[in-house]
């Protein structure tokens, strides 16, 4: 029961019944040895990765729900076992994926890989390997493939500056490997979250999202409609775009079966469409 211990101690969650707690412990191995039949674990190091990343409100039942085949690679990531950075490599065709949905020219796919092997797998000045990053949130290819995705954009927007002018004219008439994205995975399913994140809004906090984007209302023209100091209208829009945005993230998350925290990646990629598309929701609602 030293491991049922040491989980209980990392996760800070109760082990009601060590025994039960103990047997999801022993799945949660086989099924990672099952996964990754070549990748040698230890499993003293696999409980010290995964005990800070379990949640719940019991130790059996959070070692039931995480993702054991990606944790337990993760975790020998971590700890430098070669046969694991071996392994990595099918997760990382990830990367070739969001080369496809950005366009992004091979040599840039190949550079991003190699990239991210070295940011992800590889100690470096004393810091942790990256892959330390990976909490058990979902799906550790999802991850990855945000992670890439997030490094290939960048990479092109470095290029495009870098291109001599006449180039950056042709390449602004081209595509734009950042709204292809868009409308290759995530457009459609930000638009849908964000018109049902406008719908879950209260009357009063849709009205005055509405009078302030739609109607351009300045903060003082709100205050004095509603008879209050400004300082109050604009604690009011707070709270609203606030409910706004955490609805939209729910919302988000849901549809693309990311964990919320993956979500601001995504959200980065879709902000430039995101005033356009909240003037248009609010009008229509």
């Amino acid at each position: 029961m030293d491991a049922v211990d040491d989980l209980a101690r990392c996760s800070g969650l109760p082990a009601a019944c060590p025994a039960a707690a103990g047997s999801a412990w022993a799945t949660l191995l086989a099924t990672a040895r099952t996964a990754w039949p070549d990748v040698q674990l230890d499993d003293a190091k696999l409980a010290e990765f995964i005990g800070p990343r379990l949640a719940g409100t019991d130790v059996a039942d959070a070692l039931t729900a995480a993702p054991a085949a990606d944790l337990a690679l993760a975790a020998a990531c971590a700890a430098q076992e070669p046969t694991a950075h071996a392994a990595f490599d099918t997760i990382l065709t990830e990367v070739d994926a969001a080369g496809a949905s950005t366009r992004a020219p091979k040599d840039l796919v190949d550079e991003v890989k190699q990239l991210l092997r070295l940011q992800l797998l590889v100690v470096r000045d004393d810091k942790p390997a990256g892959i330390t990053g990976y909490r058990g949130k979902g799906p550790l290819r999802g991850w990855v493939r945000i992670t890439a995705t997030r490094e290939l954009i960048r990479h092109l927007k470095k290029r495009a500056r870098e291109l001599p002018i006449d180039k950056q004219l042709d390449e602004a008439i081209g595509a734009d490997p950042v709204l292809d994205h868009l409308k290759g995975e995530y457009r459609a399913q930000f638009a849908t979250a964000l018109r049902e994140a406008i719908a879950e809004l209260t009357a009063e906090d849709r009205t005055l999202l509405r009078q302030q984007i739609v109607d351009n209302l300045s903060i003082d023209e709100l205050g004095a409609a509603y008879g209050v100091h400004r300082a109050t209208a604009a604690r009011w829009l707070t709270r609203a775009r606030g409910s706004l945005v955490t609805a939209t993230h729910s919302r988000l998350a849901a549809r693309l079966a990311m964990p919320v925290d993956d979500i601001d990646s995504v959200m980065r990629l879709v902000q430039s469409r995101l005033d356009a598309s909240v003037v248009r929701y609010l009008r229509d609602s």
